[in-house]
C-alpha cells in the first residue's frame, strides 16, 4: 500500500496490483475480400484492475503480467453524497510524481459526513454537472473519448477511466476499471501507411455514460440513459503513427457486440482502407483487455471498396443450387456502409442462429450488396405530419410515424438485386427465388414484409436502437377454448405467461421474425389483438400459386396441415422418442392471423407471436420443406414443393426454444438492459403485405 497525501493533511492510498493473462481463444475474424485469417490467435480476457486500482498499465519483461501504475499529472475528482439530499460540489486531486507512489494534492478536501465518496479517474472524464440521481440510486456520468491517440504498449490517459468508493473522504481509495481495453499488435509492410484505426460494433463504444455503484464497491454502467441527452458512438477511432509488433489498446464501454470491425485508413489517402470484420458475438465486461494478439495487414492498400460481400457460401453437394439471399441497405450513406455491413452480418447471423436455419446454413448463398444512399434515414409520407424527404436509394418511406405502415421502391429494389447479385447474373436465379432483405438506416420501431404469389418478397427492417431492448408479450386474452366462438374469451394468467417466457431483444429479432418468418418461410402471423373475425373465412395466401403463403396456420380446427404431427401414426411416437419438448408443445390452438378466434395454429407460442428466437415445429417443417424446394428446382419444375418426409425432418430436427429451454441455438443476449431502466414494451410486427399476383417491375420507376 503507498500512502496518496493531500495538501489538507487527508490521506488516502492506493496499491498497485498484477494479474494473470489468460489463454488465447480461437480467432473469429474475417477479411473482406479474401476468407483468410489473419495470424494465430485471438479475443481472451486480462484482468486488469477488478480488485485494486489502476491508471496506466505496464507489461512485465516476460508479457505475461499487466502492472498498474499512476502517471504524472494525473488527477481525480471526488463527490461526496448525501442520501436524500445529494452530492457536495467537485474536489480534484493531483499528483507531479506518478509510478507506483503517487503524492495528490487538492485546493479543497469534500466535506465529512457524507453516505458515501465517489471518486473518478481520469479528472477529465467527469464533467461538473454529470452527477445526480435516478431510479433512487446516486449515478455519475463519464466521458468516454471516441478519438484517442495511440500510445506504445500504453493506453490514452484521457479514456483510461476507473472509479473508487469510500465510506470517508479519509479511506484508502482502491480503483475499479470502468472502460473494457481492445488490445493489439499489428504486422506486415502495411503498418508505416497506417494513420488511424477506427474500432466498429453493433453497440454503442464511446460519448456520454451514466455509472451507478453496483452495492459491491464497484460500478455497473447503465446503457440505455445517458446524461444530459448527449450523444455516444458506435466507434471509436485510435490515430497514430503506428509500429508494427508493438502493443496498443483501444478504450471502449463494457458492452455486448453481435459483431464487430476495425478500420485501417491509410495515412495519406482516407479512401485507401484495410477492412476486418467479424459477425461473432463479443461480450466486453468491465476492466478486461481482450487481446486480439498480432492482425496482418499485408503488403498492399486496396484501392477501391468491393461492391459485394459474399457472406455466406453454400458448402452442401446435395441441391442442385444454392439457396440464395441478397441483402441491400437503404438510409446508409458512403460513410457509413460499413455500420450497413456489420449490422447485415449480425442480422443474418442472428437468423442463422436459429433451428432450421442454423442446421440448413451450409444450403445457403448470402449475399451483402452494396449501394450508398445521398441521405441518412427513412422518409415519411403523411399530409398530416412534417414531411421527411430523405434522400434514401430504395425510397423506404413510413406512411405515417407509425411502425405498422412501411414500403419501399420495389421497382428499385429488385431491379437492383437483379442487376447486382451474383446468382441471378449467372442465370442459376430467378427474382423470384431471391428474398430480399433491407437494413434501413432508421431508429424508429418496426419492420414488415411484402410478398408476392410468385415466390417474389421483399422484407424491411429499421436497425430499432432506442438505446436499451425492447420486448413483447404474449396477448392478454385468448379463446376460451379450441371450440370458443366469438366473445368467448379468458384472461390469460400471469403465471401462464410466465412459462411461456418474456421475449425481450432488438432489431434482430424484428428480422428473424419478418425475413425468416415471413418474407423466406412463407410464415403467417399467429398472434392477434382485441378485434377478431366475426365469421370462418379462408386463409389469406392459402390459394395462391404457385407459392402457398400462412400454412402455419388453418381456418378449422379439424383440418389441420400439421395432424401428422398429433395424430398417433408412427410420426406422433418418433418425434417424442427423439424429445418430449414435442408432446408437451404441439397440438391445436386457436388464435392467430391477428384474430382470435376462426384461425388455428400448432403450438402456443413461437416467433411469429412474440419474436424469441425460435420457429414452432411445424413452421419449422415449412421453412425445411421451401429451403429443400428452392434447392432442388429445376426447369422444367420449379415451383412444386419439394416432398419432405415427416422421418427426414425429425431426423435433422432441434425442437429446443432458447428462452424456454437453455438449450439449442444460443440466445441472442439483449442489448442495454438494467435494472433501473427495463426493456421496452412495443406492439407487435404489422402483418405482412400479400400481392396475390405475379411480380412486375417497371424500371423506368
Amino acid at each position: 500500500v503507498f500512502p496518496l497525501m493531500f495538501s489538507c493533511s487527508k490521506e488516502v492510498s492506493v496499491e498497485a496490483t498484477e494479474v494473470e493473462t489468460p489463454e488465447i481463444q480461437a480467432d473469429p475474424w474475417t477479411i473482406i475480400p479474401m476468407p483468410e485469417l489473419p495470424g494465430s490467435g485471438g479475443p481472451s480476457s486480462l484482468m486488469a484492475g477488478f480488485v485494486q486500482t489502476k491508471s496506466q498499465l505496464e507489461m512485465n519483461g516476460a508479457g505475461t503480467h499487466a502492472k498498474v501504475v499512476w502517471s504524472a499529472d494525473d488527477a481525480f475528482v471526488m463527490r461526496g453524497y448525501w442520501s436524500g439530499s445529494g452530492f457536495s460540489g467537485k474536489s480534484t486531486y493531483t499528483t507531479t510524481l506518478g509510478g507506483e507512489q503517487a503524492v495528490f494534492s487538492t485546493g479543497s478536501a469534500p466535506s465529512d459526513g457524507a453516505t458515501a465518496y465517489y471518486s473518478i479517474y481520469p479528472a477529465s472524464a467527469h464533467g461538473d454537472g454529470a452527477f445526480g440521481t435516478y431510479a433512487g440510486s446516486p449515478v455519475f456520468g463519464i466521458t468516454i473519448p471516441s478519438n484517442q491517440t495511440a500510445t506504445a504498449n500504453n493506453v490514452d490517459g484521457t479514456a483510461n477511466i476507473s472509479a473508487a468508493i469510500s465510506e470517508k473522504s479519509t479511506d484508502n481509495l482502491h480503483f475499479t476499471n470502468i472502460v473494457s481495453l481492445i488490445k493489439f499488435k499489428l504486422s506486415g509492410d502495411n503498418v508505416d501507411n497506417v494513420g488511424s484505426i477506427t474500432f466498429i460494433g453493433t453497440s454503442n463504444l464511446a460519448g456520454d455514460w451514466i455509472i451507478t455503484p453496483d452495492g459491491g464497491g464497484a460500478f455497473d454502467f447503465v446503457t440505455n440513459i445517458s446524461f444530459g441527452g448527449s450523444s455516444q458512438s458506435r466507434s471509436v477511432t485510435l490515430t497514430g503513427p503506428f509500429v508494427a509488433g508493438t502493443d496498443y489498446y483501444i478504450a471502449v464501454a463494457p458492452s455486448i457486440q453481435d459483431g464487430f470491425s476495425m478500420i485501417f485508413t491509410h495515412k495519406d489517402d482516407g479512401a485507401r482502407r484495410i477492412k476486418k470484420m467479424s459477425s461473432k458475438t463479443l461480450t466486453l465486461n468491465r476492466s478486461q483487455i481482450y487481446d486480439f494478439s498480432t492482425i496482418a495487414l499485408g503488403d498492399v492498400f486496396p484501392t477501391a471498396e468491393p461492391a459485394l460481400t459474399p457472406y455466406i457460401a453454400a458448402t452442401t453437394s446435395t441441391p442442385l443450387k444454392p439457396v440464395t439471399i441478397a441483402v441491400v441497405p437503404d438510409g446508409f450513406t458512403s460513410a457509413q456502409l460499413d455500420d450497413y455491413e456489420l449490422k447485415a452480418r449480425a442480422g443474418i447471423d442472428a437468423m442463422f442462429a436459429t433451428e432450421p436455419y442454423k442446421t440448413y446454413k451450409n444450403y445457403f448463398n448470402v449475399w451483402i450488396l452494396r449501394v450508398a444512399s445521398n441521405e441518412s434515414g427513412a422518409r415519411i409520407s403523411n399530409g398530416t405530419l412534417e414531411e421527411q424527404n430523405r434522400d434514401c436509394y430504395f425510397q423506404s418511406t413510413w406512411a405515417s410515424d407509425s411502425y405498422n405502415s412501411m414500403s419501399a421502391n420495389y421497382n428499385r429494389v429488385f431491379s437492383f438485386v437483379e442487376d447486382n447479385c451474383p446468382d441471378i447474373l449467372n442465370g442459376s436465379h430467378t427474382i423470384e427465388e431471391v428474398p430480399v432483405l433491407i437494413i434501413i438506416n432508421d431508429n424508429r420501431y418496426g419492420g414488415i414484409s411484402w410478398n408476392w404469389a410468385n415466390g417474389a418478397t421483399y422484407c424491411m427492417v429499421p436497425t430499432t436502437d432506442d438505446g436499451g431492448a425492447i420486448s413483447w408479450g404474449y396477448p392478454n386474452i385468448e379463446a376460451s377454448s379450441i371450440d370458443a366462438v366469438p366473445n368467448n374469451i379468458r384472461t390469460v394468467p400471469s403465471e401462464e405467461k410466465t412459462a411461456m417466457g418474456l421475449s425481450s431483444g432488438t432489431w434482430k429479432n424484428t428480422l428473424v421474425h419478418e425475413f425468416g418468418g415471413h418474407s423466406f418461410g412463407k410464415l403467417g402471423d399467429e398472434y392477434w389483438y382485441t378485434g377478431t373475425l366475426t365469421s370462418p373465412s379462408a386463409v389469406d395466401g392459402h390459394s395462391w400459386s404457385p407459392v402457398q403463403f400462412g400454412l402455419n396456420l388453418s381456418d378449422s380446427k379439424s383440418v389441420v396441415g400439421w395432424d401428422k404431427l398429433i395424430n398417433d401414426d408412427g410420426v406422433t411416437t418418433a418425434l417424442n422418442a427423439k424429445s418430449s419438448l414435442y408432446a408437451s408443445r404441439i397440438g391445436v390452438f386457436q388464435g392467430g392471423d391477428n384474430s382470435v378466434f376462426y384461425r388455428w395454429r400448432s403450438e402456443r407460442t413461437s416467433c411469429m407471436i412474440d419474436n424469441r428466437f425460435y420457429f414452432s415445429t411445424w413452421q419449422r417443417y415449412l421453412i425445411v420443406q421451401r429451403i429443400l424446394t428452392l434447392a432442388n428446382h429445376n426447369v422444367s419444375d420449379p415451383y412444386t414443393p419439394y416432398a419432405l418426409s415427416y422421418a427426414s425432418f425429425i431426423d435433422n430436427d432441434h425442437p429446443e426454444d432458447p428462452l424456454r429451454d437453455g438449450g439449442g441455438s444460443p440466445v441472442m443476449r439483449p442489448d442495454g438492459v438494467s435494472d433501473i431502466v427495463p426493456p421496452r414494451p412495443v406492439p407487435m410486427l404489422p402483418p405482412p403485405v400479400l400481392v396475390n399476383g405475379p411480380l412486375v417491375i417497371n424500371r423506368g420507376e
